[in-house]
């Protein structure tokens, strides 16, 4: 009887990693590419480093300083792979 548990759990747990295993590489399929977006939320990133150097916090303004730098690059790499597919 105790094996028959223990098969049926590890099946379970087998079967619901593969879900959610699964269910992301479904959701990168459908990835929209919108520049524009990108980089308006870069320059309001860009906007809120600023405010925290203002405020001395210049561990928080380096970290929102990358994370824009990170956008504009995501935001050149979809420009970039619309107009090679264009």
């Amino acid at each position: 009887m105790r094996r028959t548990v223990t098969a049926v759990l590890s099946a379970a747990l087998l079967a619901g990693g593969l879900a959610v295993t699964a269910a992301p590489s479904a959701q990168a399929a459908e990835f929209i590419c919108k520049p524009a977006e990108l980089r308006q939320e870069a320059a309001k990133l860009d906007r809120k480093a600023e405010e925290l150097k203002h405020l001395g916090e210049r561990t928080a303004a380096a970290r929102a300083h990358q994370k824009a730098d990170a956008l504009r690059k995501k935001a050149k790499m979809c420009e970039d792979a619309d107009s090679r597919a264009s």
